[in-house]
């Protein structure tokens, strides 16, 4: 892959992820959603239940807006890539590496964002933070753009997540 189509790959990741967020909501399955159909990392029906798992990670893992979902649902992209082997097994040499661009992701994405909460990725952006729990505050955050937001944290997560994938594959020659 050509340094101009690897962009193009990101460019429509971060956009696609983006655009997710936007309309369908849950920033965990929008980050995974785009890094996995872009990346070609299973078929549909693997996909689908990877997304399913992938849902209440949303709000900062069920709504508590603990860590962001947009870095947990790249981190399960990094595992749909890189588990290239039986996930029952108990620790096989591969796990290391996998491990170990998990862990790259998720201090990139701290870095790049200032923060890996949603609490404080939410104040950071919008100046405040909404419990979404209640209607009136969730009424709120939409009214304020709180989606427009996040789906900028959804897109740079999921940028983020494919740039470590991508890195890992062409260290090995594979080609998608």
């Amino acid at each position: 892959m050509t340094a101009e189509e690897r962009k193009e790959l990101l460019d429509r990741i971060e956009q696609e992820a983006s655009e997710l967020e936007q309309t369908k909501k849950a920033c965990g399955r929008c980050t995974l959603l785009a890094v996995a159909r872009n990346l070609k990392l299973a078929d549909e029906k693997c996909i689908e239940a990877t997304l399913k798992a992938s849902i209440p990670f949303a709000g900062g893992i069920a709504g508590t807006r603990d860590h962001c979902g947009g870095l947990t649902g790249g981190i399960m992209a990094i595992g749909l890539a890189l588990v290239d082997y039986d996930a029952t097994e108990a620790n096989p040499p591969r796990r290391t590496c996998v491990m170990k661009k998990a862990k790259e992701f998720h201090r990139k994405f701290e870095k790049e964002l200032g923060f890996k909460m949603c609490y404080d990725i939410r104040e950071l952006g919008m100046g405040r933070v909404y419990d979404t729990a209640n209607p009136d505050e969730a009424k709120a955050f939409i009214d304020d753009g709180g989606y427009q937001w996040c789906g900028k944290v959804v897109g740079k997560a999921a940028r983020l997540a494919a740039e470590t994938i991508l890195d890992v594959w062409e260290e090995e020659g594979k080609q998608i």
